[in-house]
């Protein structure tokens, strides 16, 4: 490093006088300069000197390998805030490279112009060691040199093999379009060696002529049709071993945004408890000698730290040892040895020059463990019992037990135990109940079962295998951080998952982390979801806060805006909005802030969007809070409404063509009438001067009544002029009214008297009935003078000899003013009613033929224009009844 040391620790010092970053000072702190480019590591604290040397080279380069590199990357151009801090999961843990810990980050200035990216670990320094040390110029660790760092260093005779992971191991891995491997998870190589689990940069094809044994080729099959499968089931070789593990292995292929193969990705489970030997190499394998060398490199058991520092590796033989005991314990008796084996070791033991294997002994963690059990049980532990000795004295004790108590026993042992079916709980011991607050495994049934106690852990719910601790939920709701491991057992003649459950003892700050990042995962998870759901929203999704500035934006809406979320996340939402439209969106998110009426009715505003491109885009704004909370925030929904602006605006103008031609009509119908009423009053005015014989007499008779003809004819069809003339004003709403007060009983009995004689004429009854004090009304007397004779004359027109016509009125209860006309007539159903009303209908039931078809519509018109109601009640042979209703505004005070 070419700067001097003390310009970080000044640095640092300026930084701890900000209470966010207080610790930064503290003698035990652990921090990491790196430069923007995270090219070199420029500085570490005393406590981090250790993580310095793993990770960068004397003179500060940092390793090209380095797990953490591109997220480190991120904070320094801009993650990382220069005010403040931000707490970050790094993978900076050299251990264990693919467990990220809290870290908090910050961007600072090592002198002015160049800045330089400071992170501080939060929670205890992770332990570094030569041995332990991870390869990162090719980014891979394995398990066992992790697991190797409190295990000191002791002479093992002979080539022993390495001790092997058991249970099952779970790897992810990737591929390109090709089936090529990009990536795979370090756990692969663990287990099956560095040789066969190296398959980067390898393709499917080449593995299965190599490492693996696709059995039926059902792998590659399903590589070629670019489908998503599981349960396909193949073999791994192992280094220089004839074992071969099986490996259950899933995939799914991953596409691009324009639906092309980008590649397939998946994971495998490795079955390392059903290792099979080769035939044709089992020859060549009974000449190796097993040992145990985790035994062998285990520590003394007299070191007082023995069980802190128990590595990871160690833990697992622990608890795959114990369930087997378990298991035991669970069918009732220990498995019988093998005849036919015994004579074989015999055989050998007594063959010249050979030496028969030794029985495996306890590793240390088991003594541990088994300590506990025979301290919980009230039993001696013998201390001076030898390795060899052990296991001989255990199977003598327990093989002639005919009559063993396995619930009995595991009620006692100082362990979680429980047995599942599915998903169904079978046993629980003490131990189980007591951790998880309940009384008994019918209560965990009834408050939700298996997934109510692992609620927070759904990879073991999945059936998933993990080293890391887990969320067990107390009938309290609080979490406990538990170890748990899966095995298969016999339970009641049927095969059951047997679940060793061990709460992680004296859990410290990072424990208590790793459950907390359970449950963020979760909650990451679905918010992932939500994300995606929001993101095939066909609607424009704005986040804003309490200032109405943007948080986050869907894809949708950077579709309709064309901005990225990145180029407007902190501006102002108006931004978004033309001009026109910026005080539409500020007052509506002012009504939402707002705790009165105006935040309750939400029903939307339109405004108009601004495209980045240019130009503006109609849309439908409804705005929400997303909670109340001190940091409330808002959520803007916008649809694009141009499909309905375009449909809206053809509808109008169909509206106004449809008017304009309306007024045309009327307007051209208005024209004819004038035209034609000129000719027929000069033709009437000649036909009544011929008829008086004013100039001389008409020699003829018949001249005569052909004058009489025409005058009738020319008075009939000025008539019709006038109905025309008048149907069309109305409807142009040009007609002339007047509006005075009519006396509605003096209009119609005028009205009354006009007709009687037509009525006398054709032998019909007219009766009257009119109110007494009826009050005046405003309308136009002379279109209710022509209301009133062409309701009485079609009443006449309309009933037969014999028949009555009663003409009335009346003041109703709402204070209205009513004019009634009932007659016994021949009636008229619903839908013939309908068609009177239409212009130039006559009905085909009529008895009397004549007329224009005028009468009524014209009647409805005029009494619409004289803002009456006109209703109409008839029934085919029983007659009819018009009434015309004037509202209590028309009315007048006595």
């Amino acid at each position: 490093m070419t700067d001097a040391p003390h310009q970080y620790e000044a640095m640092i010092a300026r930084l701890s006088a900000e209470q966010a970053l207080a610790n930064l000072s503290e003698p035990g702190a652990a921090v990491l300069v790196w430069d923007l480019a995270i090219d070199r590591l420029l500085w570490a604290s005393p406590a981090a000197s250790g993580l310095h040397d793993v990770f960068a080279d004397p003179s500060g380069q940092v390793s090209a390998g380095l797990r953490a590199r591109d997220r480190l990357k991120a904070l320094a151009q801009g993650l990382a805030p220069r005010e403040g801090s931000r707490l970050e999961r790094l993978r900076l843990d050299p251990t264990r490279p693919w467990l990220p810990i809290p870290c908090i980050c910050r961007l600072a200035d090592i002198e002015p112009g160049r800045a330089v990216l400071v992170t501080a670990i939060v929670g205890p320094v992770p332990k570094t060691s030569p041995r332990a040390r991870p390869d990162l110029d090719t980014g891979q660790t394995t398990a066992m040199e992790a697991a190797d760092l409190d295990i000191p260093d002791v002479p093992i005779e002979g080539s022993a093999p390495p001790a092997r992971r058991q249970g099952t191991i779970r790897f992810v891995w990737q591929t390109d379009a090709n089936t090529r491997f990009t990536h795979v998870s370090p756990g692969l190589a663990e287990a099956v060696g560095p040789v066969a689990g190296d398959i980067i940069g390898r393709s499917w094809d080449e593995l299965s002529r190599s490492v693996v044994d696709d059995l039926k080729g059902a792998v590659g099959a399903s590589f070629a049709r670019r489908e998503t499968w599981s349960g396909h089931h193949v073999t791994w070789r192992m280094d220089d071993s004839p074992l071969r593990v099986p490996v259950d292995w899933a995939g799914m292929p991953v596409f691009g945004s324009d639906r092309e193969l980008v590649g397939f990705r998946g994971f495998g489970l490795l079955r390392m408890d059903a290792l099979s030997e080769q035939p044709e190499e089992a020859a060549q394998a009974n000449t190796e000698t097993p040992t145990s060398p985790v035994a062998e490199v285990a520590p003394e058991e007299g070191s007082p730290d023995t069980r802190e520092q128990t590595d990871p590796s160690v833990e697992d033989g622990w608890f795959a040892h114990l369930r087997d005991r378990v298991s035991e314990a669970l069918s009732g008796s220990k498995p019988q040895p093998d005849p036919e084996a015994a004579n074989e070791t015999e055989t050998a033991a007594s063959a010249p020059g050979k030496q028969a294997n030794p029985p495996p002994g306890l590793t240390h963690a088991e003594r541990i463990a088994f300590r506990e059990i025979a301290r919980a049980l009230g039993a001696r532990f013998e201390q001076d019992m030898s390795p060899a000795e052990e296991p001989v004295v255990e199977r003598s004790a327990v093989l002639p037990a005919p009559a063993f108590n396995g619930d009995r026993v595991l009620d006692r042992l100082p362990i979680g135990i429980l047995v599942t079916r599915d998903e169904d709980i079978l046993f629980a011991n003490r131990f189980m109940l007591q951790m998880s607050g309940y009384g008994d495994i019918q209560q965990i049934g009834q408050e939700g079962g298996l997934a109510r106690l692992f609620g927070g852990s759904p990879s073991l719910l999945d059936g998933e295998v993990t080293t890391s601790p887990l969320a067990l939920t107390h009938q309290t709701g609080d979490n406990i951080a538990v170890d748990v491991r899966l095995s298969d057992a016999e339970w009641d003649g049927a095969l059951a998952t047997l679940m060793l459950v061990r709460a992680v003892p004296d859990a410290g700050a990072a424990e208590r982390l790793q459950v907390a990042e359970i449950g963020l995962r979760q909650r990451e998870s679905r918010m992932h979801e939500l994300e995606s759901i929001l993101d095939t929203a066909t609607d424009g999704v704005i986040v804003l806060d309490e200032t109405g500035r943007i948080l986050s934006l869907n894809r949708s809406a950077e579709a309709l805006f064309g901005y990225d979320q990145r180029e407007v996340v902190g501006d102002a939402i108006t931004v978004l909005f033309a001009p026109e439209s910026h005080i539409v969106a500020l007052d509506y998110l002012e009504g939402l802030r707002s705790p009165g009426v105006a935040s309750l009715l939400n029903d939307g505003r339109e405004v108009l969007g601004r495209v980045r491109q240019g130009g503006t885009i109609p849309l439908f704004m409804t705005m929400g809070r997303v909670n109340d909370g001190p940091d409330r925030k808002f959520c803007a929904v916008l649809r694009d409404i141009t499909a309905f602006k375009k449909a809206e605006g053809e509808l109008v103008g169909a509206k106004r063509a449809a008017e304009e031609a309306s007024a045309q009509k009327s307007d051209l119908l208005a024209k004819i009438s004038h035209e034609i009423r000129t000719p027929l009053n000069a033709i009437l005015g000649f036909a009544e001067v011929m008829l008086e014989e004013r100039f001389g007499p008409i020699g003829n008779e018949r001249y005569k009544e052909y004058l009489k003809d025409v005058h009738a004819s020319g008075a009939h069809v000025i008539s019709l002029v006038n109905d025309l003339l008048d149907l069309a004003k109305v409807e142009a709403g040009r007609l002339e009214l007047s509006f005075t007060s009519v006396s509605l009983n003096d209009l119609v009995s005028a009205c009354f008297t006009l007709l009687q004689p037509q009525a006398t004429r054709d032998r019909i009854v007219m009766r009257t009935s009119f109110a007494a004090k009826l009050p005046p009304v405003v309308a136009d007397e002379r279109s209710v003078r022509q209301i009133v004779l062409n309701l009485v004359s079609n009443a006449i027109k309309f009933t037969d000899a014999g028949g009555q016509v009663i003409v009335s009125t009346a003041l109703t209860d709402r204070g209205e003013v009513a004019f009634r006309v009932r007659d016994t007539g021949i009636g008229m159903t619903e839908t013939e009613v309908e068609a009177a009303l239409e212009p130039f209908r006559q009905l085909a039931t009529s008895r009397k033929r004549g007329g224009t078809g005028l009468g009524l519509p014209l009647t409805k018109a005029l009494v619409e224009a004289n803002r009456g109601s006109l209703q109409i009640s008839s029934h085919p042979n029983e007659g009819t009844l018009v009434e015309v209703i004037f509202p209590p505004t028309r009315v007048l005070a006595e």
